[in-house]
C-alpha cells in the first residue's frame, strides 16, 4: 500500500486542480486536500501500468469523501501521470476501470 500511496500523492496536485475544475495549464495556489489518505488500490498491466486508487479526500470526523484516480506509470520511467478522475457517488462506489472524467463538480 505504500507504493499506492506514493503514487497517490505524486498526482494530488494535477487531482485538486480537476476537482476544482480548472483547466489544464491554470496556475493557481490550492488549498490541500484536508485528508489524502490510499483505502484501496488496484493496477492493470497495459504498455505501463494503470493503477486506480481510491483516496479519502475528507477530513476525520467529517462525512466519508472519497475520489477514485486513473494514473499511468509508464515502463519507461516516467513520472505517474494522472489520466481520468471521478468524483461524488460514482467514487463512492466500487473501485472499477473508468476511461473518462466522472461525478459532480464541487462547488
Amino acid at each position: 500500500m505504500e507504493e499506492d500511496q506514493h503514487i497517490a500523492d505524486a498526482v494530488s496536485a494535477e487531482a485538486r486542480r480537476r476537482y476544482c475544475g480548472l483547466p489544464a495549464g491554470v496556475m493557481a495556489k490550492l488549498t490541500p486536500w484536508p485528508c489524502y489518505l490510499v483505502l484501496e488500490a488496484h493496477s492493470q498491466v497495459v504498455a505501463g501500468t494503470n493503477y486506480f486508487l481510491k483516496v479519502r479526500v475528507s477530513a476525520d470526523g467529517e462525512p466519508l469523501e472519497c475520489v477514485q484516480l486513473r494514473v499511468f506509470v509508464s515502463l519507461f520511467g516516467d513520472p505517474p501521470a494522472l489520466a481520468a478522475l471521478r468524483r461524488g457517488a460514482a467514487a463512492a462506489g466500487a473501485l472499477s476501470y473508468f476511461a473518462e472524467e466522472e461525478g459532480e463538480r464541487s462547488t
